[in-house]
Order: structure tokens, then sequence, then C-alpha cells
């Protein structure tokens, strides 16, 4: 039997966290919460995590410094980062830390979970960058 897939919600705004958490644990996903920077590179360092979904705007250690830890750490270079904020993208962060996806809120839960999906299966550096 395979393992299920986790996934870990980066994002202090609690309203959007339960919504993705329940739309992904509906399509039989295990969802970690993680309400900072901080708290996300624990989860990160302590779990086998398939999908990181990242906010920006984190308490504590900002979202592209969680990124770019994931980035430069060879143990978790290969984990797939959704960034969901809304700011608009900043492209010299963009290209230099490479998310798998950025995303601008408000978005489509159904588009954003389908988004999820496709970085999935495609893998970390491998999916299509910015909406």
């Amino acid at each position: 039997m395979a393992q299920p897939i986790t996934i870990v919600v980066a994002d202090d705004d609690l309203s959007l966290t339960r919504l993705l958490k329940l739309n992904l644990e509906s399509n039989r996903v295990h969802v970690i919460e993680a309400r900072s920077g901080m708290d996300c590179i624990k989860v990160v360092q302590g779990s086998d995590v398939d999908l990181v979904l990242l906010d920006l705007r984190l308490p504590d250690f900002n979202g592209w410094g969680v990124l770019g830890l994931l980035r430069f750490t060879d143990s978790l270079k290969h984990i797939p980062v959704i960034v969901a904020s809304s700011d608009p993208p900043n492209r010299k962060f963009i290209e230099f830390l490479k998310p798998d996806y950025y995303v601008q809120k408000p978005f489509d839960i159904r588009e954003f979970i389908s988004r999820v999906r496709l970085v999935l299966e495609l893998g970390a550096g491998h999916a299509p960058g910015v909406a």
C-alpha cells in the first residue's frame, strides 16, 4: 500500500489553512499545519514531506527565507514548494529561489488543488512556475 501524501501548509491565516486542509484531506492527503516560518522548517526537517504550500508573510521568518533554506539544504531541496501570496510576484526572488509554482491570493480553491496535483506529479524543479 502506498504511503499517503503529506503536505505542509505554512500560513498564519487560519481560515485559509482550514479551507486548504479540508480540500486536501478530502483528496486523501495528510496535512501538517505550520503557523510560522520556524514551525515550517521544524516540520519539514522532522517529517517525510511531499510538498510545502508556503505563504510569504509568515511571522518570525518570512516565506522567502524558508524557501531559501529549503532550496539550499541538500536534504530538503527535493521538496516541491508552491508559494501563495497576496503580494505580486517578485521576479528576482522567483528566478533565484525557484518556487515550483507561485500563485497570487486570493485564488480559486479548485484551480489551486489542480496545481497542487500537477506539482506533485512533476516533482521539484519541473512545474510551470507562475500563475
